[in-house]
């Protein structure tokens, strides 16, 4: 009827946050904007950062170029592995030669073994007490007492002076060895070579060695004579205490296996097999920097458009141009690969090589290792783009955090006005609740009579 009031919905429920979110939302699409250079600086950055492992990369193989060592490794070979092993300990002091080697005689241990023995481990074997003294090398090593008593403390039984002379010292092992049938003792040195001699001996009036049959007086017991290790190269004899020959020939140990019926040839070679690694090591290097540089720096790569990469891959070429003059490398003119000319290698490494040699370690080093240390430094090209994508990204992200600030305190006010708003409907429903109390549902809209 005409004069009613109408409130519309003024009940109903108020989600200020739904609003608060979706006011967020369009006010955050600029963050997303920054968001999305900063991820494309990023993966530049993360695209430079392989790049200067890429050239640390080349960097160390041409280091290693760089060594004249690498000009003086020998390989070694002999005619029969089976009779002595020949070792290259310094190829610097040895040139490529060849020799022969007979091999005489092996270093030996001096061994005794009793002639006699017992059949029980658990009974004594001298029948009187006494004083064994061990020596080696001329020294006496041990003394040791014995007994016939297997109840005291003082060693008796086989196994037992086995213990003791084993106990107080170590160079000569003791050994209890069964043949079968008795127990006998067994006496090695440390070491071989002829001065390496042991000696037992009775000094305390007993009869162990007797029982045993051991010792000076029983020769036959001597199974093993202490010697040196002797070779002949060309009719000179040289003996060493062990099997192995350190300075014979400077540079070179000889090992010996066996003694020979014929001389053993031995051939020393120079080995340019390292050389030639890590020469297709480095084109590997190079080559991946080309592809790497045709991937990334292209109309859709992460770099497009950056220069520097481009510049350092040309500056390293034109400086392995002393290579080129050689001839060791071909170009593929589609890729941009360096490969390795082989036959050319082989010809300038087997006539001259010290025409390479003077390339790498003397032309080459003299400026290009220094570059490429200023190109991977602190100071170097590649640091300076790094840091200005850092501070790119520093700038970003402080404009991030200013839109952030902003956006919160505007959604703050915001969020104070809606619920200032939501008290103001709250106000409203109560008055509309009195109303139709008092008048029943008021209606501003006139009614419809017909």
């Amino acid at each position: 009827m005409a004069g009613e009031l109408y409130l519309s919905n003024l009940a109903g429920g108020f989600d200020y946050q739904q609003i608060l979110d979706q006011v967020y939302y369009i006010k955050a699409t600029q963050i997303q904007y920054y968001k999305n250079q900063e991820t494309v600086l990023q993966n530049k950055k993360s695209a430079l950062e392989k790049f200067g492992s890429l050239i640390d990369d080349f960097k160390d193989v041409m280091n290693d170029l760089f060594d004249p060592s690498i000009f003086e490794k020998k390989s070694v070979s002999v005619s029969d592995d089976t009779k002595l092993d020949v070792t290259v300990t310094d190829p610097t002091a040895i040139s490529a030669t060849t020799f022969d080697v007979s091999v005489l005689q092996l270093a030996q241990k001096d061994v005794w073994l009793s002639q006699a023995g017992v059949s029980d481990t658990s009974t004594a074997v001298a029948t009187t007490s006494g004083t064994l003294q061990i020596s080696y090398a001329g020294n006496v090593v041990a003394t040791i007492d014995y007994d016939t008593d297997t109840t005291t403390d003082t060693p008796s039984t086989i196994q037992e002076i086995a213990n003791a002379i084993n106990a107080a010292q170590s160079d000569v092992k003791a050994t209890v060895f069964f043949d079968g049938t008795n127990y006998r003792l067994l006496l090695t040195g440390a070491d071989t070579g002829a001065d390496n001699t042991v000696s037992i001996t009775e000094v305390g009036g007993g009869d162990l060695l007797d029982v045993l049959q051991l010792g000076d007086n029983y020769t036959a017991s001597h199974v093993q004579t202490a010697q040196d290790a002797m070779i002949e190269v060309y009719g000179t004899q040289v003996t060493s205490s062990t099997n192995t020959f350190s300075d014979v020939v400077p540079g070179l140990s000889i090992t010996v296996k066996d003694v020979t019926s014929f001389p053993v040839t031995v051939d020393i070679n120079n080995d340019y097999t390292d050389l030639k690694d890590n020469l297709q090591n480095m084109v590997d290097k190079y080559n991946a920097i080309v592809d790497f540089i045709k991937d990334n720096t292209g109309q859709d790569g992460v770099l497009s458009g950056d220069f520097t990469l481009q510049q350092i891959r040309s500056t390293i070429f034109n400086k392995l141009d002393p290579l080129f003059q050689l001839g060791i490398f071909d170009v593929d003119k589609d890729t941009g690969h360096l490969s390795i000319n082989s036959s050319t290698l082989d010809s300038i490494i087997s006539n001259d090589p010290q025409s390479l040699e003077t390339v790498l370690t003397s032309d080459l080093k003299t400026n290009f290792y220094d570059y490429l240390l200023y190109v991977t430094g602190p100071d170097g090209p590649i640091s300076a783009e790094e840091k200005a994508y850092d501070n790119k990204i520093s700038s970003i992200e402080d404009q991030i955090d200013l839109i952030n600030n902003r956006i919160e305190q505007e959604m703050e006010t915001l969020k104070k006005q809606l619920v200032q708003l939501q008290l103001y409907m709250a106000q409203m429903q109560d008055v509309q609740a009195r109303i139709a109390q008092t008048f029943g549902s008021p209606s501003i809209l006139p009614t419809n009579t017909g």
